[in-house]
């Protein structure tokens, strides 16, 4: 009796055992398969985020960008590279399309205006006024505003600037005037043989010419979209160009045949004491530093014995140790004309834009204040561009004189009626250089663009 008992209380515990075990089964299979359920959700609701842009040289530096931010934020990032005809229009016609468009985008500042006014960009509220005013020049921030606000976020800038032949001089001349003395004074020789031009620049480029007049017209006021503040024929204009032609005379420089990268070359072979150059220059001559392409005068030479070149040279045509740590090239801001006729540089800013039709903007923005603030640090030696944040140190410490000379520049209007402008004034610098008569030639151009803003 007591062992039926016995048999019994052991069949039920086992049943109990078995009921519990299927039990917790099911339990662990129920949780397996909401686990799963929930990592499917977080595929599928994986964010998004697509840049265009139109500069290939921004190709290493946003893939990498785009693979930290994914990593860091969990998301998808696209990079697209577009053309740059009718960007602005393309993005417009995307954004409303069912495919839709991208949700940031890269500009120049010149187009900045045309997509706000477009309803293609919302504003820049990711950083407090103090972090502004703390990272960012103030010309940084005007490239970066149109309509009263800050409506992107300042990326990089070009901007133009001299440069000159560390080997022929160390003087970087406050006015064209000390150049023109140089040149009345040069006598070539004994280090000096290679000297083709004492300055030459791209006369028929007007990112090249514009700082000649640039410090006496006004474009649209601080943030470059302000119609009522167009003026484009003071008297000093008038004079600055009667200057430039003058020059003429003693460079007698081709309009017709003159290219910026034939310039450049000259420059590094030797042959030209002081160029205008552009932000894009400098790692160009790095790089043939860095390959041994650079005429150097040899210490012989340069005491009265034959200077050493690409041709006939017994050693290679660069030590880069011997000229500053490599750098045969001097930096300056561009020169004034004379102690009355002052200049600044023209610039160029590209901001990053944050597209009014993006479904992910809170998202958008933090990338776009990844790309232009916390990881721009990289920016030039993986991109070649020189970002507008202050503080990034430079392998060249000269470098530092270009953001100076930023801040002292013209940047490119946004005002659409503008756009003409610069076509405009390429033809009549052209024509100037030729001998054509200034007065004539300026009052042209300024017919015409205030006939086109007065036209609403």
């Amino acid at each position: 009796m007591r062992q039926k008992i016995y048999r019994r209380a052991f069949a039920v515990f086992c049943v109990l055992l078995v009921f519990s075990q299927m039990v917790q089964a099911a339990v662990s299979y129920r949780r397996e398969q909401q686990l799963a359920q929930e990592a499917g959700e977080l595929i599928d609701e994986t964010k998004q985020l697509t840049l265009w842009y139109t500069d290939e040289k921004l190709n290493t530096y946003l893939v990498e960008a785009a693979a930290e931010f994914e990593q860091k934020h969990h998301v998808e990032v696209t990079l697209q590279l577009v053309t740059a005809v009718d960007y602005i229009e393309h993005i417009n016609t995307a954004s409303i399309s069912d495919l839709g468009g991208p949700d940031l985008f890269i500009t120049s500042s010149e187009l900045l205006e045309k997509a706000r006014l477009s309803g293609l960009a919302v504003e820049n509220d990711s950083f407090s006024k103090r972090e502004l005013e703390n990272s960012f020049p103030q010309k940084a921030l005007d490239a970066a505003s149109c309509g009263g606000k800050l409506m992107a976020y300042p990326f990089y800038f070009e901007t133009c600037f001299l440069l000159y032949n560390k080997q022929y001089t160390d003087n970087a001349p406050a006015a064209i005037d000390e150049i023109l003395a140089y040149a009345d004074n040069f006598e070539g020789g004994a280090g000096t043989e290679n000297v083709e031009s004492i300055f030459k620049w791209n006369v028929a480029d007007i990112f090249y010419n514009f700082f000649f007049v640039s410090n006496y017209v006004n474009l649209g006021g601080p943030t470059g979209d302000n119609k009522a503040e167009v003026d484009l024929s003071a008297e000093e204009v008038v004079r600055c160009l009667e200057y430039y032609q003058s020059l003429n005379a003693f460079f007698a420089i081709d309009a017709d045949e003159v290219t910026t990268e034939h310039v450049l070359q000259e420059f590094i072979d030797g042959k030209i004491v002081y160029t205008i150059a552009k932000t894009d220059a400098i790692s160009k001559l790095d790089e043939a530093i860095a390959s041994g392409q650079v005429y150097q005068v040899s210490e012989e030479a340069a005491e009265g014995g034959e200077a050493e070149g690409e041709e006939g040279a017994e050693e290679p045509p660069v030590d880069v140790e011997t000229n500053d740590n490599g750098y045969f090239y001097g930096i300056a801001q561009v020169p004034n004309l004379t102690e009355e006729l002052q200049t600044k540089g023209l610039s160029v800013t590209n901001s990053v834009v944050v597209n009014a039709y993006s479904r992910e903007r809170e998202l958008a923005k933090d990338f776009a204040k990844y790309l232009t603030y916390d990881k721009v640090d990289s920016l030039y030696t993986m991109a070649d561009k020189m970002p507008v944040k202050m503080g990034v140190s430079y392998a060249n410490d000269e470098m530092n004189v270009l953001i100076s000379q930023y801040e002292n520049s013209v940047e490119v209007p946004k005002i659409t009626d503008l756009s003409n402008y610069w076509i405009e004034m390429e033809i009549a610098f052209a024509n100037i250089w030729r001998g054509n008569d200034v007065g004539t030639e300026i009052e042209s151009v300024n017919q015409m663009i205030h006939a086109q803003l007065s036209t609403e």
